[in-house]
C-alpha cells in the first residue's frame, strides 16, 4: 500500500500531568485542516475494534489531519481515572485544541471536532470554550443523563450495599467517583449548542444501541432544528453502540471522512 499520512507520538501537559496522543498527517499537504478526537467514557484514542485508528486514516487519505489523544486518567495519559471530572476532561479538551491551532503544520482556522458517547458532549462544551471550531462529528452521542435517573437514585440514595453499589457505578470495568456522577447528573449542554448554531454539525446513531438510547440524538438533533448551519442524522438500523455491524461501520467512517471534507 502506497504510503498515505505520518503518525506520530505527540503529547502535551495539563495541571501538570502529561497528556498522551497519535497525531495523523496526510503526505504532501503543507498545512491541513485537523480533527480532534474525544473518546468515550472510560475509553481510550484506540476505540473498540480500533474504530478511531480506522477514522483517522479514512481522514489522512481525505487530506485531513487528526489527534487521537487519551484524557487524562484514561489510556496512555497520566492521572488516575478515579480522580476524572467533566471539567477535566473539558479542560483536556480545550488544552488539546489549543495545542493543535499552535501547530506549524496545521491550518488553525479548519480545526474540527469528533466525539463518541461521553465524548460528544465533552467535544460539544470544549468547542463552545475554544471558540474557534469549524465542524462536528458526533457517533453515538449522550446529550444528557435522564436515561440512567432510575440507575443514580439506587447509587445516591444507598439504595444498595457498598459493593452492589461500586458495581452500578462501573464503567468498562473502572470506578468513577461519586463527585463525577453529580457532575453527570447536572450536565446541560443546551447553552453550549446554542452557542454552535453556525458549525455544522453530523450525528450518526445505531439504532441498536443497548447502552445510550437514540433519543440523545434525536435531542441534539431537534435542539439544532433552528440552527443555520446545517445538521445532519445518519441513522443505522442494524448498528450498537460501537458500530460493531461491518457494512454500517464501514457507512460511519466513511460518512464521517465526507462530512468533515465538505465542512472543513
Amino acid at each position: 500500500m502506497d504510503k498515505f499520512e505520518t503518525r506520530n507520538w505527540v503529547e502535551f501537559t495539563n495541571k501538570g500531568e502529561k497528556i498522551v496522543g497519535v497525531i495523523h498527517r496526510p503526505l504532501n499537504i503543507e498545512k491541513p485542516p485537523v480533527v480532534l478526537f474525544c473518546h468515550g467514557l472510560a475509553g481510550h484514542k484506540i476505540g473498540q475494534h480500533r474504530m478511531y485508528v480506522l477514522l483517522s486514516e479514512c481522514l489522512s487519505k481525505a487530506g485531513i489531519a487528526s489527534y487521537r489523544f487519551d484524557f487524562r486518567g484514561s489510556g496512555d495519559s497520566e492521572g488516575n481515572f478515579g480522580e476524572m471530572s467533566l471539567e477535566g476532561e473539558v479542560s483536556d479538551a480545550v488544552k488539546a485544541f489549543a495545542f493543535l491551532s499552535q501547530q506549524p503544520h496545521i491550518d488553525p482556522n479548519r480545526i474540527g471536532v469528533f466525539g463518541r458517547s461521553f465524548g460528544c458532549a465533552i467535544a460539544v462544551i470544549a468547542a463552545h470554550r475554544f471558540g474557534n471550531v469549524k465542524s462536528m462529528g458526533l457517533w453515538a452521542p449522550v446529550y444528557n443523563a435522564e436515561q440512567w435517573e432510575e440507575h443514580w437514585e439506587m447509587i445516591e440514595t444507598q439504595q444498595v450495599d457498598e459493593e452492589q453499589r461500586h458495581e452500578l457505578m462501573r464503567i468498562n470495568g473502572q470506578l468513577p467517583s461519586m463527585d463525577f456522577y453529580k457532575e453527570l447528573f447536572a450536565m446541560s449542554i443546551e447553552k453550549e449548542l446554542e452557542s454552535l448554531k453556525e458549525v455544522p454539525l453530523l450525528v450518526i446513531h445505531g439504532e441498536k444501541d443497548p447502552f445510550v438510547s437514540i433519543k440523545h440524538a434525536e435531542q441534539y438533533v431537534e435542539a439544532r432544528k433552528s440552527a443555520p448551519a446545517t445538521t445532519e442524522f445518519i441513522r443505522l438500523p442494524h448498528s450498537d453502540h460501537d458500530f460493531t455491524h461491518p457494512e454500517e461501520k464501514l457507512k460511519a467512517t466513511h460518512g464521517t471522512c465526507e462530512w468533515f471534507a465538505k465542512t472543513l
